[in-house]
């Protein structure tokens, strides 16, 4: 279904790409109704306090036409011009890019936030050797085709649960290790709160910076109302070698959580609500 897609997609121009993955987004809402309860139940929780029912429906809506867009956008991905990802994606805060290309490397964090494939495809682009952490998919097919239009935009990829030399031979050639840390991580994780409420975060990204002693820098993409995108990219942050493991990692994770909740705040509709982001509790203090 993927390939077939892709192959629909291909020869469309950009406009009518975007109103099918729009009317495909409102199928999915409207009919399918795919994770529909989980979307509207993750936003109420965030924003009910702030809007009523239509508020909160308003923005479901728009996020699962934001979703189908980025679908399409990513399918056209591969077959697109040189320096066509230069002029759709205009970049806020580039010269902390600029400041770390040359250096060794660094920890690159995003999150399933706007067009996040573009992110890594931009950075790629401006000639930063970034390779993302990725999950195998179930279906090899999937898989195979999603990487394969990543690695036709320039992006490289590391599997989950690469080894921390593979991640230290990637740095010390000057590469950009992306990840999206947004996902539940369980029990393990570290619990930082998320728009209002704690959350269990991936531990990896903040893990990284301290251990392998590189920066950790931010970044999301806005989609523009004239189609454009833009990438608007933090401050880079590094680990503080004056505090231990737990604390240092503490201190980056909390640091990532709190740009990625600004960034949701800024766009609601952006950001990936299917997630069951705030599935793991945290364990209840003992007495």
């Amino acid at each position: 279904m993927l390939y077939l897609m892709m192959q629909v997609a291909r020869p469309l121009p950009r406009q009518w790409a975007l109103a099918w993955g729009r009317a495909l987004g409102d199928f999915v809402w409207k009919v399918v109704g795919f994770r529909r309860d989980i979307v509207l139940d993750n936003i109420r929780h965030a924003f009910g306090h702030e809007m009523d029912e239509a508020g909160v429906r308003n923005i479901a809506r728009s996020f699962y036409r934001n979703l189908g867009m980025t679908l399409m956008e990513f399918l056209k991905l591969p077959h697109m011009k040189t320096g066509e990802i230069d002029d759709l994606v205009e970049i806020e805060g580039l010269e902390y890019l600029d400041e770390l290309k040359t250096g060794g490397g660094a920890i690159f964090v995003s999150g399933h936030f706007g067009n996040w494939e573009y992110t890594g495809a931009r950075a790629a682009a401006l000639g930063i050797p970034v390779s993302f952490m990725v999950k195998t998919q179930h279906n090899p097919h999937v898989d195979r085709i999603q990487n394969d239009i990543r690695a036709r935009a320039g992006v490289g990829i590391i599997r989950t649960g690469a080894s921390v030399k593979e991640m230290i031979r990637a740095l010390r050639r000057g590469e950009f290790i992306g990840m999206l840390a947004d996902q539940d991580a369980g029990k393990d994780g570290v619990f930082v709160d998320f728009l209002g409420r704690p959350a269990s975060v991936l531990k990896g990204a903040g893990y990284l910076s301290w251990r392998l002693k590189v920066p950790l820098i931010t970044a999301y993409t806005f989609r523009q109302q004239d189609g454009h995108h833009l990438l608007v990219v933090d401050p880079p942050v590094y680990p503080d070698r004056n505090l231990g493991e737990e604390d240092a990692v503490r201190r980056l994770t909390e640091h990532h959580v709190q740009r990625l909740e600004a960034a949701v705040r800024r766009a609601p509709d952006h950001f990936y609500w299917v997630h069951r982001r705030w599935k793991t509790s945290p364990p209840k203090e003992t007495q």
